[in-house]
């Protein structure tokens, strides 16, 4: 039993070289969707300024769809499951480059705006490397 638990684990986290950012990634714009869902008040401050043109309810519910395309394929099994990975990492590139922006054109200094930018970057490098090997 433990062992198979083992077994199914280590295939979900470690089925490539994509796989832990896809799940780093996709559980954070789960996060991001609900905290925006449950505190629609966070785009009325300053580092949140930028989502209120659209306004929180309709940022969290792109976030959870581009969150839920990217971990489908983390636990279950698609046809053409890498063009599927592919498609959901751009996504996930997109949406982590609108959240940097937003803090970096907000004005106010934070770290997010760094580190929401490499995320971006990294879905990105991720996404051409998973379109490569999908090209079979």
């Amino acid at each position: 039993m433990l062992r198979s638990f083992i077994h199914r684990a280590r295939q979900i986290l470690f089925w490539d070289q994509a796989r832990p950012l896809e799940l780093f990634s996709g559980l954070n714009l789960l996060s991001w969707a609900y905290l925006l869902w449950a505190q629609p008040e966070l785009v009325t401050r300053d580092s949140y300024a930028g989502f209120q043109a659209l306004g929180a309810g309709i940022w969290a519910f792109v976030l959870l769809v581009i969150a839920v395309v990217q971990l489908a394929p983390v636990f279950w099994s698609f046809a053409r499951g890498h063009d599927l990975r592919f498609v959901a990492m751009a996504l996930a590139s997109g949406a982590w480059l609108m959240i940097a922006s937003n803090f970096i054109t907000s004005g106010v200094s934070t770290t997010a705006d760094t580190n929401y930018l490499l995320l971006s970057f990294t879905c990105m490098a991720s996404g051409v490397w998973l379109a490569w090997i999908s090209r079979d």
